[in-house]
Protein backbone atom coordinates (compact mmCIF):
# COMPACT_ATOMS: atom_id res chain seq x y z
CA UNK A 1 0.00 0.00 0.00
CA UNK A 2 2.46 2.33 1.29
CA UNK A 3 4.50 2.02 -3.01
CA UNK A 4 0.88 2.76 -4.26
CA UNK A 5 0.10 5.90 -1.87
CA UNK A 6 4.14 6.98 -2.91
CA UNK A 7 3.58 6.04 -6.47
CA UNK A 8 -0.25 8.16 -6.43
CA UNK A 9 2.32 11.33 -5.15
CA UNK A 10 5.05 11.35 -7.32
CA UNK A 11 2.54 11.31 -9.91
CA UNK A 12 0.57 14.16 -8.53
CA UNK A 13 3.42 16.09 -8.54
CA UNK A 14 4.65 15.22 -11.88
CA UNK A 15 1.30 16.30 -13.08
CA UNK A 16 1.79 19.60 -11.28
CA UNK A 17 5.12 20.23 -12.05
CA UNK A 18 6.16 19.19 -15.57
CA UNK A 19 4.12 22.22 -16.98
CA UNK A 20 6.19 24.47 -15.08
CA UNK A 21 9.01 22.82 -16.48
CA UNK A 22 7.76 23.45 -19.81
CA UNK A 23 6.98 26.86 -20.18
CA UNK A 24 7.53 28.28 -23.03
CA UNK A 25 10.50 30.82 -22.42
CA UNK A 26 10.84 32.04 -26.12
CA UNK A 27 9.99 35.72 -26.93
CA UNK A 28 8.07 36.54 -29.92
CA UNK A 29 5.37 33.80 -29.56
CA UNK A 30 1.98 33.94 -30.82
CA UNK A 31 -1.40 31.63 -29.73
CA UNK A 32 -3.43 29.59 -31.49
CA UNK A 33 -5.63 29.24 -29.99
CA UNK A 34 -6.46 33.20 -28.78
CA UNK A 35 -4.90 34.56 -32.22
CA UNK A 36 -2.56 37.42 -30.03
CA UNK A 37 0.95 37.25 -28.93
CA UNK A 38 2.02 35.92 -25.65
CA UNK A 39 2.88 38.01 -22.62
CA UNK A 40 6.68 38.63 -22.95
CA UNK A 41 8.94 38.75 -19.84
CA UNK A 42 9.81 42.55 -20.07
CA UNK A 43 6.27 43.18 -19.49
CA UNK A 44 5.97 41.37 -16.03
CA UNK A 45 7.75 45.00 -15.00
CA UNK A 46 5.49 46.86 -16.92
CA UNK A 47 2.28 48.93 -16.26
CA UNK A 48 0.33 48.80 -12.74
CA UNK A 49 0.39 45.42 -11.26
CA UNK A 50 3.36 43.10 -10.97
CA UNK A 51 1.30 40.59 -9.69
CA UNK A 52 -1.23 41.04 -12.19
CA UNK A 53 1.31 40.45 -15.33
CA UNK A 54 3.69 37.78 -13.49
CA UNK A 55 0.19 36.14 -13.44
CA UNK A 56 -0.44 36.40 -17.53
CA UNK A 57 3.00 35.60 -18.00
CA UNK A 58 2.58 31.95 -16.48
CA UNK A 59 -0.99 31.62 -17.38
CA UNK A 60 0.62 32.04 -21.30
CA UNK A 61 3.14 30.41 -20.84
CA UNK A 62 2.37 27.45 -18.77
CA UNK A 63 3.74 24.16 -20.78
CA UNK A 64 0.07 22.27 -22.27
CA UNK A 65 -1.46 25.26 -22.27
CA UNK A 66 -3.22 24.49 -25.43
CA UNK A 67 -3.78 21.08 -24.64
CA UNK A 68 -5.64 21.88 -21.11
CA UNK A 69 -8.12 24.74 -22.40
CA UNK A 70 -9.01 22.83 -25.66
CA UNK A 71 -10.01 19.63 -22.84
CA UNK A 72 -11.79 22.00 -20.35
CA UNK A 73 -13.57 24.00 -23.54
CA UNK A 74 -14.80 20.81 -24.81
CA UNK A 75 -15.76 19.32 -21.39
CA UNK A 76 -17.59 21.98 -20.67
CA UNK A 77 -19.46 21.94 -23.83
CA UNK A 78 -20.44 18.19 -23.61
CA UNK A 79 -21.42 18.35 -20.18
CA UNK A 80 -22.76 21.78 -19.58
CA UNK A 81 -23.37 22.91 -22.89
CA UNK A 82 -21.71 26.59 -22.07
CA UNK A 83 -18.56 27.50 -24.15
CA UNK A 84 -15.32 28.07 -22.28
CA UNK A 85 -13.43 30.04 -24.42
CA UNK A 86 -10.65 32.54 -24.81
CA UNK A 87 -11.80 34.17 -28.30
CA UNK A 88 -15.42 32.71 -28.25
CA UNK A 89 -18.93 31.95 -26.33
CA UNK A 90 -22.16 31.02 -27.17
CA UNK A 91 -25.26 33.05 -28.31
CA UNK A 92 -28.58 32.02 -29.02
CA UNK A 93 -29.85 29.56 -31.13
CA UNK A 94 -26.63 28.35 -31.33
CA UNK A 95 -24.71 30.79 -32.61
CA UNK A 96 -21.50 31.43 -31.66
CA UNK A 97 -20.05 34.94 -31.46
CA UNK A 98 -16.80 36.80 -30.32
CA UNK A 99 -15.71 36.73 -26.90
CA UNK A 100 -18.53 39.79 -25.90
CA UNK A 101 -17.21 42.81 -23.66
CA UNK A 102 -18.70 46.19 -23.39
CA UNK A 103 -18.76 48.14 -25.87
CA UNK A 104 -17.73 51.86 -24.94
CA UNK A 105 -18.61 54.53 -27.30
CA UNK A 106 -15.46 56.28 -28.29
CA UNK A 107 -16.54 59.52 -29.90
CA UNK A 108 -12.88 60.85 -29.70
CA UNK A 109 -11.46 57.81 -31.82
CA UNK A 110 -14.10 58.20 -34.48
CA UNK A 111 -13.40 62.10 -34.93
CA UNK A 112 -9.50 61.28 -35.63
CA UNK A 113 -10.64 58.06 -37.92
CA UNK A 114 -13.33 59.64 -39.92
CA UNK A 115 -10.95 63.08 -40.53
CA UNK A 116 -8.40 60.71 -41.41
CA UNK A 117 -10.63 58.84 -44.03
CA UNK A 118 -11.80 62.66 -45.34
CA UNK A 119 -7.45 64.11 -45.55
CA UNK A 120 -7.20 60.56 -47.62
CA UNK A 121 -10.00 61.31 -49.93
CA UNK A 122 -8.83 64.97 -50.63
CA UNK A 123 -5.17 63.38 -51.66
CA UNK A 124 -6.68 60.80 -53.81
CA UNK A 125 -9.22 63.49 -55.60
CA UNK A 126 -6.48 66.33 -55.86
CA UNK A 127 -4.29 63.78 -57.69
CA UNK A 128 -7.47 62.49 -60.32
CA UNK A 129 -7.41 59.17 -58.42
CA UNK A 130 -11.51 58.56 -57.85
CA UNK A 131 -12.06 57.07 -54.20
CA UNK A 132 -13.97 55.43 -52.05
CA UNK A 133 -14.35 54.02 -48.39
CA UNK A 134 -16.05 51.23 -47.56
CA UNK A 135 -17.24 50.63 -43.59
CA UNK A 136 -18.09 46.75 -42.83
CA UNK A 137 -20.74 45.30 -40.31
CA UNK A 138 -19.38 42.97 -37.59
CA UNK A 139 -21.60 38.85 -37.17
CA UNK A 140 -22.68 40.84 -33.96
CA UNK A 141 -24.43 43.47 -35.62
CA UNK A 142 -26.25 41.80 -38.43
CA UNK A 143 -27.35 38.94 -35.95
CA UNK A 144 -27.97 40.86 -33.04
CA UNK A 145 -31.35 39.13 -32.41
CA UNK A 146 -28.97 35.50 -31.34
CA UNK A 147 -26.53 37.43 -28.43
CA UNK A 148 -27.01 35.66 -25.42
CA UNK A 149 -29.68 36.20 -23.09
CA UNK A 150 -29.05 39.82 -20.92
CA UNK A 151 -26.41 41.27 -23.10
CA UNK A 152 -26.75 45.13 -23.74
CA UNK A 153 -26.07 45.62 -27.31
CA UNK A 154 -24.18 48.85 -28.26
CA UNK A 155 -23.48 50.16 -31.44
CA UNK A 156 -22.94 53.60 -31.24
CA UNK A 157 -19.69 54.06 -32.16
CA UNK A 158 -20.81 52.73 -35.29
CA UNK A 159 -23.78 54.91 -35.69
CA UNK A 160 -21.50 58.16 -34.71
CA UNK A 161 -18.96 57.46 -37.05
CA UNK A 162 -21.38 57.13 -40.08
CA UNK A 163 -22.73 60.20 -38.95
CA UNK A 164 -19.43 62.07 -39.18
CA UNK A 165 -18.49 60.50 -42.93
CA UNK A 166 -21.83 62.03 -44.20
CA UNK A 167 -21.52 65.32 -42.64
CA UNK A 168 -18.00 65.74 -43.72
CA UNK A 169 -19.13 64.34 -47.53
CA UNK A 170 -16.59 61.45 -47.47
CA UNK A 171 -17.63 58.51 -50.61
CA UNK A 172 -18.08 56.01 -48.31
CA UNK A 173 -20.55 53.02 -48.28
CA UNK A 174 -21.79 50.72 -44.88
CA UNK A 175 -22.07 46.90 -46.46
CA UNK A 176 -24.19 46.53 -43.51
CA UNK A 177 -27.36 47.71 -45.10
CA UNK A 178 -27.08 45.41 -47.95
CA UNK A 179 -26.11 42.33 -45.58
CA UNK A 180 -29.33 42.82 -43.66
CA UNK A 181 -31.34 43.10 -46.62
CA UNK A 182 -30.28 39.74 -47.92
CA UNK A 183 -30.26 37.92 -44.44
CA UNK A 184 -33.56 36.91 -44.51
CA UNK A 185 -32.94 34.96 -47.59
CA UNK A 186 -29.56 33.91 -46.95
CA UNK A 187 -27.32 32.81 -44.22
CA UNK A 188 -24.70 35.91 -44.89
CA UNK A 189 -22.34 34.73 -41.33
CA UNK A 190 -21.78 31.58 -40.77
CA UNK A 191 -23.76 30.09 -37.52
CA UNK A 192 -20.91 28.84 -35.58
CA UNK A 193 -17.76 29.06 -37.81
CA UNK A 194 -16.05 32.56 -37.61
CA UNK A 195 -17.41 34.50 -35.52
CA UNK A 196 -15.53 37.59 -36.50
CA UNK A 197 -15.98 37.44 -40.63
CA UNK A 198 -19.04 36.96 -43.09
CA UNK A 199 -18.80 33.99 -44.63
CA UNK A 200 -18.43 33.95 -48.72
CA UNK A 201 -22.33 34.31 -49.11
CA UNK A 202 -22.39 37.47 -47.07
CA UNK A 203 -18.93 38.48 -48.75
CA UNK A 204 -20.61 38.61 -52.39
CA UNK A 205 -23.37 40.19 -50.84
CA UNK A 206 -21.11 42.55 -49.55
CA UNK A 207 -18.27 43.06 -52.14
CA UNK A 208 -21.03 43.33 -54.97
CA UNK A 209 -22.03 46.66 -53.25
CA UNK A 210 -19.20 47.42 -53.11
CA UNK A 211 -18.58 47.03 -57.04
CA UNK A 212 -21.98 48.42 -57.49
CA UNK A 213 -20.56 51.88 -56.44
CA UNK A 214 -17.82 51.85 -58.40
CA UNK A 215 -19.13 50.80 -61.05
CA UNK A 216 -21.10 54.37 -60.42
CA UNK A 217 -17.77 55.98 -60.04
CA UNK A 218 -16.47 54.51 -62.95
CA UNK A 219 -18.39 52.24 -65.89
CA UNK A 220 -15.35 50.66 -67.08
CA UNK A 221 -15.70 48.42 -63.78
CA UNK A 222 -17.41 45.18 -64.36
CA UNK A 223 -20.17 44.86 -61.41
CA UNK A 224 -20.18 41.22 -59.76
CA UNK A 225 -21.89 38.77 -62.26
CA UNK A 226 -22.83 35.06 -60.20
CA UNK A 227 -22.65 33.31 -63.03
CA UNK A 228 -18.86 33.22 -63.53
CA UNK A 229 -18.61 31.47 -59.91
CA UNK A 230 -19.77 27.49 -59.10
CA UNK A 231 -21.15 27.38 -55.91
CA UNK A 232 -19.49 24.48 -53.78
CA UNK A 233 -20.61 22.98 -50.21
CA UNK A 234 -18.01 22.94 -47.99
CA UNK A 235 -18.14 21.54 -44.30
CA UNK A 236 -16.33 23.46 -41.52
CA UNK A 237 -14.64 21.08 -38.60
CA UNK A 238 -13.42 23.59 -35.80
CA UNK A 239 -13.59 27.32 -35.33
CA UNK A 240 -10.57 29.84 -36.81
CA UNK A 241 -7.84 29.70 -34.61
CA UNK A 242 -9.02 27.18 -32.45
CA UNK A 243 -9.51 23.24 -32.28
CA UNK A 244 -13.36 23.28 -30.87
CA UNK A 245 -15.32 21.20 -33.29
CA UNK A 246 -17.78 21.74 -35.09
CA UNK A 247 -19.72 20.07 -37.85
CA UNK A 248 -21.40 23.02 -40.12
CA UNK A 249 -22.32 23.22 -43.97
CA UNK A 250 -21.53 26.73 -45.55
CA UNK A 251 -21.27 27.47 -49.39
CA UNK A 252 -17.84 28.45 -51.00
CA UNK A 253 -17.57 29.72 -54.75
CA UNK A 254 -14.96 29.31 -56.71
CA UNK A 255 -14.21 30.99 -60.30
CA UNK A 256 -15.03 29.03 -63.20
CA UNK A 257 -12.07 30.82 -64.95
CA UNK A 258 -10.11 32.78 -63.21
CA UNK A 259 -8.26 35.05 -66.19
CA UNK A 260 -6.14 36.81 -63.01
CA UNK A 261 -2.24 36.35 -62.91
CA UNK A 262 -0.93 36.55 -59.64
CA UNK A 263 2.44 38.87 -59.61
CA UNK A 264 4.70 38.57 -56.81
CA UNK A 265 7.40 41.49 -58.31
CA UNK A 266 6.67 43.34 -54.71
CA UNK A 267 6.15 40.21 -52.38
CA UNK A 268 9.44 40.50 -50.62
CA UNK A 269 10.50 44.50 -51.45
CA UNK A 270 7.57 46.51 -50.67
CA UNK A 271 7.15 47.87 -47.06
CA UNK A 272 4.69 46.63 -44.90
CA UNK A 273 4.10 46.70 -41.19
CA UNK A 274 5.67 44.13 -39.00
CA UNK A 275 2.58 42.06 -37.89
CA UNK A 276 0.13 43.23 -40.48
CA UNK A 277 1.36 41.70 -43.71
CA UNK A 278 -1.24 40.32 -46.06
CA UNK A 279 -0.30 41.60 -49.58
CA UNK A 280 -1.86 40.53 -52.80
CA UNK A 281 -1.33 41.75 -56.58
CA UNK A 282 -2.85 40.57 -59.56
CA UNK A 283 -3.06 41.04 -63.36
CA UNK A 284 -6.14 40.51 -65.62
CA UNK A 285 -4.83 40.74 -68.94
CA UNK A 286 -8.36 39.64 -70.41
CA UNK A 287 -9.70 42.92 -68.84
CA UNK A 288 -6.86 45.29 -69.90
CA UNK A 289 -9.30 48.43 -70.09
CA UNK A 290 -10.80 48.41 -67.04
CA UNK A 291 -8.94 50.66 -64.49
CA UNK A 292 -6.43 49.61 -61.87
CA UNK A 293 -7.74 49.33 -58.48
CA UNK A 294 -5.49 49.61 -55.08
CA UNK A 295 -7.12 47.92 -52.18
CA UNK A 296 -6.22 48.45 -48.01
CA UNK A 297 -8.72 45.92 -46.86
CA UNK A 298 -8.57 44.14 -43.67
CA UNK A 299 -9.01 40.55 -42.78
CA UNK A 300 -12.94 40.52 -44.25
CA UNK A 301 -10.85 40.10 -47.80
CA UNK A 302 -8.87 37.81 -46.80
CA UNK A 303 -9.50 35.23 -49.18
CA UNK A 304 -12.01 37.34 -50.99
CA UNK A 305 -9.82 38.48 -54.25
CA UNK A 306 -11.63 35.84 -56.27
CA UNK A 307 -14.91 37.99 -55.85
CA UNK A 308 -12.51 41.33 -57.42
CA UNK A 309 -10.19 40.87 -59.32
CA UNK A 310 -12.60 39.84 -62.67
CA UNK A 311 -13.70 43.86 -62.43
CA UNK A 312 -10.42 45.47 -62.90
CA UNK A 313 -7.20 45.03 -65.22
CA UNK A 314 -4.98 45.35 -62.26
CA UNK A 315 -5.78 44.82 -58.24
CA UNK A 316 -3.64 45.35 -55.46
CA UNK A 317 -4.73 44.77 -51.97
CA UNK A 318 -2.48 46.00 -48.72
CA UNK A 319 -3.36 45.11 -45.01
CA UNK A 320 -4.80 48.27 -43.89
CA UNK A 321 -4.32 48.06 -40.23
CA UNK A 322 -0.95 50.76 -39.77
CA UNK A 323 -0.28 50.54 -43.17
CA UNK A 324 -2.77 52.66 -44.46
CA UNK A 325 -1.29 55.85 -43.18
CA UNK A 326 1.65 55.53 -45.46
CA UNK A 327 -0.77 55.49 -48.50
CA UNK A 328 0.69 58.38 -50.26
CA UNK A 329 3.67 55.45 -50.60
CA UNK A 330 1.52 53.01 -52.19
CA UNK A 331 -0.06 55.56 -54.68
CA UNK A 332 4.27 55.96 -56.17
CA UNK A 333 4.61 52.93 -56.40
CA UNK A 334 1.44 51.35 -57.62
CA UNK A 335 -0.20 54.37 -59.29
CA UNK A 336 -3.87 53.37 -59.42
CA UNK A 337 -7.00 54.94 -61.03
CA UNK A 338 -9.11 54.07 -58.03
CA UNK A 339 -8.12 53.66 -54.46
CA UNK A 340 -10.73 51.36 -52.01
CA UNK A 341 -10.45 52.12 -48.01
CA UNK A 342 -12.54 49.68 -46.15
CA UNK A 343 -12.48 48.48 -42.01
CA UNK A 344 -14.71 46.51 -40.09
CA UNK A 345 -16.82 48.31 -37.17
CA UNK A 346 -14.51 46.12 -34.29
CA UNK A 347 -11.26 47.47 -35.66
CA UNK A 348 -11.88 50.98 -35.28
CA UNK A 349 -9.60 51.43 -32.81
CA UNK A 350 -6.36 53.02 -31.19
CA UNK A 351 -5.01 49.54 -32.02
CA UNK A 352 -5.54 48.86 -35.33
CA UNK A 353 -5.14 51.95 -36.75
CA UNK A 354 -3.44 54.66 -34.36
CA UNK A 355 -4.38 58.08 -33.72
CA UNK A 356 -1.18 59.99 -33.34
CA UNK A 357 0.37 58.44 -36.75
CA UNK A 358 -3.17 59.48 -38.35
CA UNK A 359 -2.86 63.12 -37.16
CA UNK A 360 0.88 63.64 -36.82
CA UNK A 361 2.06 61.69 -40.69
CA UNK A 362 2.78 64.40 -43.17
CA UNK A 363 1.25 63.94 -46.46
CA UNK A 364 2.14 66.20 -49.20
CA UNK A 365 -0.25 69.11 -51.12
CA UNK A 366 -0.40 68.97 -53.80
CA UNK A 367 1.98 70.14 -56.13
CA UNK A 368 -0.19 72.22 -58.57
CA UNK A 369 -0.34 74.39 -55.39
CA UNK A 370 2.87 75.57 -55.72
CA UNK A 371 3.48 76.55 -59.38
CA UNK A 372 3.32 80.09 -59.09
CA UNK A 373 6.17 79.78 -56.48
CA UNK A 374 9.63 82.24 -57.44
CA UNK A 375 12.55 79.48 -58.04
CA UNK A 376 15.55 80.24 -55.83
CA UNK A 377 18.94 77.76 -55.14
CA UNK A 378 18.41 77.81 -51.12
CA UNK A 379 19.07 73.52 -51.32
CA UNK A 380 21.24 71.49 -53.50
CA UNK A 381 22.69 67.49 -54.23
CA UNK A 382 26.43 67.14 -54.10
CA UNK A 383 25.97 63.96 -56.14
CA UNK A 384 23.01 64.06 -58.46
CA UNK A 385 23.72 60.63 -59.97
CA UNK A 386 22.22 57.36 -58.45
CA UNK A 387 22.39 53.74 -60.30
CA UNK A 388 19.54 52.22 -61.29
CA UNK A 389 18.32 48.90 -58.77
CA UNK A 390 18.90 45.69 -59.70
CA UNK A 391 15.98 45.27 -57.77
CA UNK A 392 12.08 45.36 -58.81
CA UNK A 393 11.62 48.14 -56.60
CA UNK A 394 13.71 51.50 -56.47
CA UNK A 395 13.84 52.80 -53.29
CA UNK A 396 15.57 56.56 -53.48
CA UNK A 397 16.89 58.27 -50.07
CA UNK A 398 19.06 61.61 -51.74
CA UNK A 399 21.03 63.76 -49.22
CA UNK A 400 19.81 67.31 -49.39
CA UNK A 401 22.51 69.80 -48.70
CA UNK A 402 21.55 73.97 -48.04
CA UNK A 403 18.96 75.09 -46.28
CA UNK A 404 16.25 72.97 -45.00
CA UNK A 405 12.43 71.93 -47.50
CA UNK A 406 8.95 71.67 -46.18
CA UNK A 407 7.62 69.16 -49.31
CA UNK A 408 9.68 67.67 -52.18
CA UNK A 409 8.45 66.50 -55.35
CA UNK A 410 10.12 63.83 -58.02
CA UNK A 411 8.96 63.80 -61.68
CA UNK A 412 9.80 61.10 -63.14
CA UNK A 413 8.78 60.97 -67.04
CA UNK A 414 6.39 64.17 -66.22
CA UNK A 415 4.49 61.71 -63.59
CA UNK A 416 4.59 63.68 -60.15
CA UNK A 417 5.59 61.60 -57.26
CA UNK A 418 5.28 62.83 -53.54
CA UNK A 419 8.53 62.54 -51.64
CA UNK A 420 8.94 62.07 -47.89
CA UNK A 421 11.94 64.97 -46.35
CA UNK A 422 12.85 63.00 -43.44
CA UNK A 423 15.76 64.35 -40.92
CA UNK A 424 18.13 61.79 -39.80
CA UNK A 425 21.33 63.30 -37.08
CA UNK A 426 20.62 66.95 -38.16
CA UNK A 427 20.86 66.39 -41.93
CA UNK A 428 17.58 66.02 -44.18
CA UNK A 429 17.23 63.22 -46.92
CA UNK A 430 14.59 63.27 -49.63
CA UNK A 431 13.02 59.53 -50.05
CA UNK A 432 10.57 57.77 -52.23
CA UNK A 433 10.24 54.26 -53.89
CA UNK A 434 9.27 53.60 -57.40
CA UNK A 435 9.30 50.59 -59.81
CA UNK A 436 12.46 49.83 -61.02
CA UNK A 437 10.89 48.96 -64.66
CA UNK A 438 9.37 52.85 -64.64
CA UNK A 439 12.90 53.98 -64.72
CA UNK A 440 14.61 51.18 -66.82
CA UNK A 441 14.48 53.81 -69.51
CA UNK A 442 15.26 57.18 -68.62
CA UNK A 443 18.82 58.78 -67.59
CA UNK A 444 17.49 61.95 -65.73
CA UNK A 445 14.48 63.13 -63.64
CA UNK A 446 13.74 66.21 -61.62
CA UNK A 447 13.30 66.72 -57.92
CA UNK A 448 11.74 69.82 -56.64
CA UNK A 449 12.17 71.07 -53.00
CA UNK A 450 9.83 73.62 -51.30
CA UNK A 451 11.48 76.13 -48.90
CA UNK A 452 10.71 75.68 -45.25
CA UNK A 453 8.07 78.92 -44.97
CA UNK A 454 6.90 77.65 -48.49
CA UNK A 455 7.41 80.67 -50.31
CA UNK A 456 10.53 79.20 -52.97
CA UNK A 457 11.02 76.19 -54.68
CA UNK A 458 13.88 74.86 -56.44
CA UNK A 459 14.26 72.70 -59.05
CA UNK A 460 17.36 69.65 -59.24
CA UNK A 461 18.46 67.91 -62.12
CA UNK A 462 18.93 64.01 -61.73
CA UNK A 463 20.65 61.79 -63.01
CA UNK A 464 20.31 57.87 -63.67
CA UNK A 465 22.74 55.27 -64.87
Amino acid sequence: MKKIHFFRMILFLFIIVFPIFSMNLKSNQASGIDNRKLTEFSEIFSGESITQNIQNYIGDRIGFRTEMVNLYTKSMDILFDEMVHPSYQYGKDGYIFPKLKENKTDKEFQEAYSDFILNFQNYCTDRGIKFLYAAEPSKTTIYSEFLPQGYNYNNENLQYFLNLLKDKNVNYLYTGEALMNAKSSKQVFDKKYDANHWNETGAIVGISSILDRLNDLDSRINKFDINKFEAVDYTNTTLPVSYFGINEKTTHYNLKKDNSVPITDFKDEIKLAKNFTYFAHYKNPNNKNAPKILIFAGSYFQGRDKFLTESFSELVRIHNYHNVVDYDYYINIFNPDIVLFESTEYTHLNYYFPVDKMENTIHNKEFKAYSNLPESKFAYIKNNTFKKSDTNLMNFSIPIEGEKASYAYADIANRILDCKVKEVSGKQYVEFSIPTSEIKNLNKFSLYLISQNESKIVKLPCNLN
